[in-house]
């Protein structure tokens, strides 16, 4: 059964997920190991942090069994996002202001494909996957920390 992008969009939005900063926003005290954890039980989710050179992961896995995760720049800014797992995560929420730009091209004819891709100086994605196995990754190209490149977002 196929169903139009736009109530696929919608359907998307409207889920329930853990409270994430959206892509490019400040990521807040959220960011600490010790909030993440509160608000991942919050949810009834699993949480972790991870700390690399320069940058750090936030991890939830969501009661659905899907995988977000939040890169999170030493200015506290959320530079990428990415997701893996059974259900699609709230991507208005994850892409905060460049959500409209993942609808808009999500809206657009894919021949054959139902995957989703955008490439520009603002926003790179790449979302994909069909029902039970959803996968894909967003970064604001600009906010990129010093040494990251876009293969450290999985």
């Amino acid at each position: 059964m196929r169903f139009p992008v736009s109530v696929m969009c919608a359907l998307l939005f409207a889920q329930s997920a853990p409270a994430f900063a959206a892509l490019g926003a400040a990521a807040g005290p959220a960011a600490s190991a010790p909030q993440v954890q509160a608000d991942a039980a919050r949810a009834k989710a699993n949480a972790r942090v991870t700390s690399y050179s320069g940058y750090t992961v936030s991890e939830v896995v969501e009661p659905s069994g899907t995988t977000v995760r939040e890169y999170i720049g030493a200015d506290n800014v959320v530079f990428a996002v990415s997701w893996q797992g059974p259900s699609m995560p709230n991507l208005q929420q994850l892409l905060g202001s460049y959500a409209d730009q993942y609808v808009a091209a999500a809206s657009e004819p894919h021949p054959g494909r139902r995957a989703v891709a955008i490439q520009s100086d603002q926003l790179v994605l790449r979302s994909g996957g069909h029902m039970r196995s959803f996968a894909g990754n967003a970064y604001v190209p600009s906010l990129l920390p010093q040494g990251v490149t876009p293969d450290n977002i999985r």
